[in-house]
């Protein structure tokens, strides 16, 4: 027998019999031990992933886009002489359903009020919304936002009998400044117009008949459906120079944390606004706002 000893000189245990074949029996169990735990580490920090389907996914199996839109925001979202929903942005998700199923037709809409706006999606309900929503920084906190499909801005539309031929002139407590009801349209008559009696609605169509109706002489709202106001009622009403603040845009609005589903809305928004699909986008902006869309882009291609 061979002994082997410590570097204290005492014997060592790799002189007992088995000792090195006890030893490889051990390391191999071990081995297999950590490999099994690094496999199931591996599957728990996987199952998240896996189990985060995106809703584009969903979208695509059910064959069916459901849009949040509005039906008391002429021109954008509103019901027709013939009851029928339809509007700019109406329009503009039926392209959107064209670009991502093949057809405008696989859309259902669910109508909401101004507050119901982002619950829809926050919820789950709806895939998207198209409903005259601004990007602001702070909602960017709390919703997905694609480029704008149109510029905005806020615009004010008075009644030609009302005496009011400037933004500074709301500024009066004869003036009743009515909008729809939205943070941000409270926001600016407190701002611009802190004298004047504020009024706000369910919708931009309500703040219009008030309007047109003489119960206001003075109506905020963002610039297309100003212009559009103006365009139905021209011998009444006329639009102010200038705007309530700075430009800004409106974008389709979704739930965030799904990157393919923004992805592909954002990238679909952007054919149809500035690239291969502009021609279907200028002639849905000619057919509902009477004007020419922003150019496809700001530089001629030779």
């Amino acid at each position: 027998m061979v002994l082997y000893q410590s570097a204290n000189g005492s014997p060592s245990q790799a002189g007992r019999p088995g000792f090195f074949a006890a030893s490889a029996r051990s390391g191999a169990q071990s081995v297999r031990r950590l490999a099994g735990w690094l496999v199931a580490a591996s599957m728990l920090l996987a199952a998240p992933a896996l189990a985060m389907e995106s809703r584009l996914d969903t979208i695509l199996k059910r064959d069916k886009l459901i849009v949040s839109v509005m039906s008391t925001s002429a021109p954008n979202g509103f019901i027709d002489e013939k009851g029928e929903l339809t509007g700019f942005e109406v329009e503009f998700a039926r392209l959107i359903a064209k670009a991502m199923l093949g057809d405008p037709n696989k859309v259902e809409f669910m109508v909401t009020s101004v507050d119901g706006r982002f619950p829809s999606v926050l919820s789950g309900k709806a895939d998207m919304g198209l409903s005259s929503v601004t990007r602001y920084p702070d909602r960017a906190v709390r919703l997905a936002f694609t480029t704008p499909y149109m510029d905005s801005g806020t615009a004010v539309v008075v009644r030609r009998d009302a005496g009011i031929k400037s933004l500074e002139d709301l500024n009066d407590p004869r003036v009743t400044l009515v909008a729809g009801n939205s943070t941000a349209m409270v926001d600016r008559a407190k701002r611009y117009a802190p004298q004047a009696k504020a009024l706000f609605f369910d919708g931009d169509t309500a703040a219009a008949l008030a309007l047109k109706s003489g119960r206001a002489n003075a109506y905020q709202a963002d610039l297309a459906m100003a212009k559009w106001t103006v365009a139905q009622n021209p011998d009444d009403f006329e639009l102010l120079p200038g705007l309530l603040g700075n430009i800004n845009g409106n974008s389709v609005f979704m739930k965030p944390g799904d990157f393919p589903l923004w992805l592909a809305v954002d990238t679909i928004v952007q054919e149809y606004v500035s690239g291969s699909r502009y021609d279907e986008y200028r002639e849905l902006y000619r057919k509902w706002y009477g004007s020419e869309p922003p150019a496809q882009r700001f530089y001629t291609v030779k």
